[in-house]
């Protein structure tokens, strides 16, 4: 695996201690100048701790939200998926953004971001823009311009951290919406803290005269929270 990935920093599998959100947004900024980097993000059991782990006893610092914008966010030539398959699978919208990370990306571009601070990632596929974002320990609330898509009309899903969301004391909330945009448009994304937010943006396929839609295009808000 090192052929094509690298561990330029502690992963999350054996550094909890050097993981907080902070750290994150720093290393993604820092370490990916030399290269590609292996951090193994995408946990989603966030609660380990002692019942699990005898090297770093203590839940992860994120939240599932975060967890899986930092998948996109770091690039590797092989993103590693830490988790078992059961916690994916409890979190469908969390994985139909995994299972659209389809490389080789036609382009990678950071949207906006400070060093430390947070990040806004777009990476594009053969069939979809992808974005990721992540925050510090601080809460946010982000204003991301779609003037890097091309005309026309898209479907976005947007997945954000819930309301109540918090990377200690509730990382597992979250809420998915779905809607229409065009390039014209401002998205606002609310982080929590230590959080993040990921959105699936697919082109609206065109209609003739008469055809219905195969799926709504604006679909009510969800929300999971803490088990």
């Amino acid at each position: 695996p090192n052929a094509v990935t690298r561990e330029y920093c502690h992963a999350q599998l054996d550094g909890h201690h050097v993981f907080e959100p902070k750290t994150f947004v720093t290393t993604v900024f820092v370490n990916m100048v030399a290269g590609p980097i292996d951090m193994n993000n995408g946990m989603f059991d966030l609660r380990q701790g002692h019942t699990t782990r005898v090297d770093e006893s203590q839940p992860v610092p994120s939240t599932l939200v975060s967890e899986a914008a930092r998948t996109l966010i770091a690039f590797s030539g092989v993103t590693i998926l830490p988790d078992i398959p059961e916690y994916y699978r409890k979190y469908p919208a969390l994985l139909n953004f995994l299972s659209a990370q389809k490389m080789p990306w036609k382009e990678s571009r950071t949207l906006a971001g400070e060093i430390g601070e947070y990040i806004v990632m777009m990476r594009e596929t053969e069939d979809a823009y992808l974005v990721g974002a992540a925050t510090n320990e601080s809460g946010r609330t982000i204003d991301l311009p779609l003037s890097f898509l091309e005309k026309g009309k898209y479907t976005v899903e947007v997945i954000e951290d819930g309301d109540d969301a918090h990377y200690l004391t509730n990382r597992e909330s979250l809420k998915v919406t779905t809607r229409q945009l065009t390039n014209n448009d401002k998205l606002a994304l609310k982080l929590a803290p230590g959080g993040g937010a990921c959105l699936v943006i697919k082109k609206t396929p065109s209609m003739r005269v008469g055809e219905q839609a195969a799926f709504p295009l604006v679909s009510p808000s969800w929300k999971i929270g803490r088990e």
